[in-house]
């Protein structure tokens, strides 16, 4: 066969395969669970409906809003209501995420400040990234060397473990900051 094999049924295989089809190239689709769709999917419990996995897409990224519009799904996108409040679990205690940040970089220093989701310290320690100079080279870095680099260890497990890894349900030690979020490569 002249095609392509895709290893894996879950989005990224899902998507790929759905590339494909579109331009009319053949593909076989390998996937060793009892269905697609990896860690997204829904179960019922108790009559409830409950979803798991990545449950949002960021509108910073509007390539994911036109795939959902091209499989038809547009009409089931769902804006978050206001508040949108996240919370962060540490010790056993859930914090509710600093207000005014985005990706849970801060972006107001009161709500910072105040916040008990992070230590004094690591507080100190990501108030002093406006210190640290920009890399100088172009290879690329994980999110989690990129924030741990530029905001301490804190930064890293309790922002970019649970809010950005987890957009894509990955290792952030694995993922690449220049093809995830490319913003916060241009901005350094």
């Amino acid at each position: 066969m002249n095609g392509t094999i895709i290893i894996g049924g879950g989005i990224a295989g899902l998507a790929t395969g759905f590339e494909l089809h579109r331009r009319g190239l053949p593909f076989v689709l390998l996937e060793s669970a009892a269905r697609p769709g990896g860690v997204i999917f829904s179960e019922e419990i108790d009559g409830f409906t409950i979803d798991a996995g990545p449950d949002a897409l960021l509108v910073q990224k509007p390539e994911g809003i036109k795939l959902c519009e091209e499989l038809g799904l547009g009409d089931r996108l769902v804006p978050s209501k206001l508040p949108r409040l996240a919370y962060i679990l540490r010790d056993g205690v859930l914090h509710p995420l600093p207000a005014s940040s985005v990706l849970g970089i801060p972006t107001r220093l009161g709500p910072f400040v105040t916040t008990r989701l992070f230590s004094w310290p690591g507080k100190m320690r990501m108030a002093a990234e406006v210190f640290v100079p920009a890399r100088r080279n172009d290879e690329d870095e994980s999110i989690g060397a990129f924030m741990t680099r530029r905001f301490g260890q804190e930064a890293t497990t309790y922002l970019a473990e649970p809010l950005l890894a987890g957009i894509h349900a990955g290792d952030v030690n694995r993922l690449s900051l220049r093809a995830l979020f490319p913003r916060f490569v241009e901005t350094e």
